[in-house]
């Protein structure tokens, strides 16, 4: 071989392998960029729907609590009659709950009659609470929270529209972002004789569920018109409070679909107007408000620096770099020094090269060579094993994400969206073949009680217990899921008859109602369960429908006597 020829074949060999190697280079880092945001992605759109559930949760207990208040025989009677004696008693239960709960920057009960009166008010003023009396109490008849509360139905809650609070009067919160829970108090009748409505604070709520997120992460919140209320940007937020309309849609034009109700979540990268020069990728969610009030909708959303998304890329591109330039390096040696001899097990890498770029598996390499070429393969495998391992951390990290979204934390059961998601299917499918869909709803009898009496670690230590057992007790192709609190509910995967149903009831009945061992106390609890029953077509045609009335048999069961399981019959109240 003459060394002209020689030379143009270590020149060819070494530009293919240096070609073959920085097209592997470029386009593993290319699609470990790729890969990153669209993990960033997903992430951020789970956990935006994690908060939104998180937000919906604390406005349930809110509710909760409105509705044990409105329905204590105190409250009745201090509408009623305005004993100082009832009214002080009410005042100390108000003061606790402020206490209790630091989202709350005032409760009140305030009569439909007299001007929608005050009759008890507690506000929160600094670490303590303080009662206002006399006539610092005021008419708050004209206000929405109050007329459109007093229209709705018992145990309905009114939302308010989130502001500012301008309310003259207030010692918590005013001048700062609130809104008002409210719920009817009804007399014996069933008629509304007065209202219990909580201010919430709204940056403080915020400010604690976004505690968990990650810092980088930056949380926003609208309303339906995309009138900005939580931004990173506190001058930005209640524009219309000052006069003018700061919209979320202004800020980030993928939210226009959003706003105008065509989509219900949208996740994209922010890289115009204001985020030219610090790039976004961003998540948001429209969500329903479930109860009655002026906000129809909020807009949820969460962002994070795409410089950070990347942050992972950098290192990977940098060793990527460096492994191409040893392979060009490597290459070019042994060109020069066996460049006939070796044109087989370069092709060979550059093939693997190649197979790498274009997303399969790289093939066999010269992996036990000792020579040059061996040290080329080792180090393609090192890089493909390398980016292989960080794709498999990133794909189990999202179905960690994907299964905490759908699971209960607590008990490990199904959480109401995957609950809701199955249901929709089951019935889609019983639609569709003429079939049977039973419902299960059950609810623990007193389990407050065990709360109140053993402390939250023993009532947790109960739910997981019956929650374990429910799921031991029935078939695989059945749902068990937890709605929250003190409630399941158990969806069968195929159609049983009559007797059949009454069984399952009666046994998961017996199997909740054995002794519980709470191993922190030493202590044997029981605890019992009310039943609700309901089928498809017979009880409903929609999940909602389905849910509600299995929901009316279980209180069926309750006013019977509880430890008892009901069908639904259609005369529930």
């Amino acid at each position: 071989m003459r060394w002209g020829i020689v030379g143009k074949l270590v020149l060819l060999l070494a530009s293919v392998g240096f070609l073959a190697a920085g097209l592997t280079g470029f386009y593993a880092y290319q699609a470990s960029r790729s890969l990153l945001v669209d993990a960033a992605k997903n992430k951020l759109l789970t956990s935006t729907q994690v908060l939104a559930r998180r937000i919906t949760q604390t406005r349930e207990e809110v509710s909760r609590n409105l509705q044990v208040l409105a329905g204590l025989p105190t409250t009745i009677t201090v509408l009623q009659h305005g004993e100082a004696e009832d009214s002080e008693e009410l005042a100390k239960l108000f003061g606790l709950l402020i206490d209790a709960n630091p989202g709350y920057l005032q409760l009140r009960l305030i009569s439909a009659s007299d001007y929608g009166l005050e009759r008890v008010r507690v506000e929160r003023v600094g670490p303590s609470t303080l009662r206002v009396q006399g006539d610092d109490l005021q008419e708050k008849g004209h206000y929405a929270y109050v007329f459109d509360t007093l229209k709705l139905p018992a145990r309905a809650t009114y939302m308010s529209r989130i502001s500012i609070n301008h309310e003259g009067g207030s010692f918590a919160g005013l001048e700062q972002p609130t809104l008002q829970l409210a719920m009817p108090v009804m007399d014996a009748s069933n008629t509304a004789i007065g209202v219990v409505v909580v201010n919430m604070d709204l940056n403080g709520m915020f400010n604690l569920l976004a505690a968990d997120l990650p810092s980088a992460f930056k949380l926003f919140l609208a309303n339906a018109e995309g009138d900005i209320l939580v931004h990173p940007d506190s001058s930005k937020t209640f524009g219309f409070d000052k006069g003018r309309r700061v919209l979320l849609q202004d800020e980030f034009a993928p939210l226009q679909a959003l706003v105008g109700g065509q989509q219900d979540q949208v996740v994209f990268e922010a890289r115009e107007g204001g985020y030219a020069d610090a790039p976004v990728v961003a998540a948001f969610i429209a969500s329903k408000v479930q109860v009655s009030g002026s906000e129809s909708r909020l807009i949820l959303g969460l962002a994070q620096p795409l410089d950070q998304v990347l942050a992972q890329s950098q290192q990977l591109g940098s060793s990527i770099l460096q492994i191409v330039l040893g392979l060009f390096l490597v290459c070019l040696l042994l060109a020069v020094l066996l460049a006939r001899a070796l044109t087989r097990p370069i092709n060979a890498v550059t093939a693997a090269a190649q197979r790498f770029a274009n997303g399969l598996p790289p093939g066999d390499l010269p992996l036990r060579r000792r020579d040059e070429i061996g040290s080329l393969a080792r180090s393609f495998q090192q890089m493909h094993l390398q980016i292989t391992r960080q794709l498999a951390d990133l794909h189990d990290n999202q179905e960690e994400l994907e299964h905490l979204a759908q699971h209960d934390t607590l008990t490990g059961l199904a959480n109401r969206r995957l609950f809701q998601e199955r249901l929709e299917q089951a019935l889609a499918h019983a639609r569709r073949y003429g079939e049977q869909v039973c419902l299960l709803f059950i609810d623990l009898d007193a389990f407050k009680a065990i709360n109140d009496q053993h402390g939250h670690d023993a009532g947790d230590e109960v739910l997981k217990t019956v929650a374990q057992r429910m799921q031991q007790l029935v078939r695989e192709v059945d749902t068990v899921a937890r709605l929250g609190g003190d409630e399941f509910v158990v969806l069968l995967g195929a159609a049983v008859s009559h007797s059949h149903l009454a069984a399952i009831a009666g046994k998961l009945l017996a199997v909740i109602q054995e002794p519980i061992l709470v191993q922190a106390q030493s202590k044997l609890l029981r605890v019992t369960a009310s039943i609700g029953i309901s089928r498809y077509p017979q009880n409903g045609q929609t999940a909602a429908e389905i849910l509600a009335t299995a929901d009316q048999a279980m209180y069926s069961a309750k006013l019977a006597g509880r430890d008892a399981y009901r069908f639904f019959s259609g005369s529930e109240d």
